[in-house]
């Protein structure tokens, strides 16, 4: 089975819930494999989102890392291989990938930004998706705003007929305010899956023992979240909000 995390924008922090997603599901998986097929912006491997991720789980013996392009620019794949004057074989990335699929009982594949970044003139990251027949997990921020990036690509999504697992949120406030509490209730009333919610924190607050990967994950990544808690709170916090301004 193939997860592809994907976002609904760029720099919402996929990599980091990648590595998060790795840890919970090592738990539930004997043989897992991550993949970052295609990534741009390395300046240096150690700073590549792979050894990030990599870094991040040293410590699991079940999990394997690949990687088949890099480059150099912080840019869209086809830019990157435009400058790079490189040819970006997408056929025998999916073919390599593929074949990890078949030895191993879940992969996890994190896009390079969001659905529609093109990869070459003719393939774009729901090209890949669609052609692997993957899973897409997609993570999104609470904000203002996330509405509208979310639905148009859950909405792309259901029109090219890839199955959407559903949404992790990430960088939840720890004291959100009247759209971070709304945005999730009406996602839900929109019957998009929340599979998860990461609270704003760092890498440093997760290595202090005090938080668990499995906390911000459903049981179907491992985890122990409640989205029907969550919407709870969500729901009550907001009501609570709506009286004050009823005053």
């Amino acid at each position: 089975m193939i997860f592809f995390i994907s976002g609904n924008d760029t720099n919402i922090g996929k990599t980091f819930v990648s590595s998060l997603l790795v840890n919970s599901l090592s738990r539930k998986y004997s043989r897992i494999a991550y993949i970052k097929p295609i990534e741009s912006g390395i300046s240096k491997p150690s700073l590549s989102d792979l050894a990030q991720v990599k870094k991040f789980n040293k410590s699991l013996k079940n999990v394997d890392f690949f990687q088949f392009e890099t480059f150099v620019e912080p840019v869209a794949p086809i830019t990157a291989s435009v400058i790079e004057k490189v040819n970006i074989n997408c056929k025998e990335i999916i073919k390599q990938i593929k074949k990890i699929d078949n030895e191993y009982d879940l992969v996890l594949v994190e896009g390079a930004g969001g659905l529609r970044v093109p990869i070459t003139k003719d393939i774009e990251i729901i090209d890949l998706i669609k052609s692997l027949k993957a899973k897409v997990i997609l993570v999104v921020t609470p904000f203002l705003g996330t509405l509208n990036h979310t639905l148009m690509s859950v909405d792309t999504l259901k029109h090219r007929k890839i199955d959407l697992e559903g949404i992790i949120i990430n960088f939840y406030p720890k004291n959100p305010n009247i759209s971070e509490l709304h945005n999730p209730i009406l996602i839900n009333e929109k019957k998009i899956k929340i599979l998860g919610v990461v609270p704003r924190m760092t890498e440093i607050s997760l290595k202090s023992g005090k938080v668990s990967a499995k906390s911000f994950f459903s049981s179907r990544l491992g985890g122990q979240f409640s989205s029907i808690n969550f919407l709870r709170e969500c729901k009550y916090k907001f009501k609570l909000i709506i009286k004050k301004y009823a005053n």
